[in-house]
């Protein structure tokens, strides 16, 4: 029984004993607030007493706190440019490259076909550019084309014996 009993006071009296130093903080702060030093302004803590609101914004758009740089970006945010190059770049589809033929000698030559904005096909040696495609490497059987963030490495179908 004695035991129930220091729990019970233990229950009720955490609770009721916290419920007592909050009013008594509360009033004690309430009514000794000239009692407590305050504290002296310094110089450089000191705020002047007007300024433009408008020139806090315009500090921190010259500084630019959110860029490591802390200088403003060089283009402009424009939600619709973005969404125009995302709709350009999915409106060209990739090539369907073909490589007709290899022509060997002392500067390789490759045949190829399916160049966009090129009908039929085209002799491209190595460095050679068309449309962003380019020849990167001719070997005896097969042909390596970059562009358009892609690599192809093409081989001919039928070789010619």
């Amino acid at each position: 029984m004695n035991r129930f009993r220091g729990w019970v006071l233990v229950v009720w009296g955490l609770p009721l004993s916290g419920a007592a130093a909050t009013v008594v903080a509360a009033i004690v702060s309430l009514t000794r607030t000239d009692a407590l030093p305050r504290p002296r302004p310094s110089r450089m803590s000191q705020v002047p007493a007007r300024y433009a609101a408008e020139s806090l914004g315009r500090s921190a758009i010259e500084r630019d706190p959110f860029r490591t740089t802390r200088a403003p970006v060089d283009v402009p945010y424009d939600p619709m440019r973005s969404v125009s190059e995302g709709v350009a770049a999915a409106a060209q589809p990739k090539p369907t490259l073909l490589l007709t033929g290899i022509v060997w000698g002392p500067s390789p030559e490759a045949v190829l076909e399916g160049l966009p904005g090129v009908d039929g096909a085209r002799v491209l040696r190595v460095g050679d550019m068309v449309a962003g495609i380019g020849v990167k490497r001719i070997e005896p059987r097969r042909v390596t084309v970059v562009g358009m963030d892609t690599v192809w490495v093409l081989t001919v179908r039928q070789p010619w014996q």
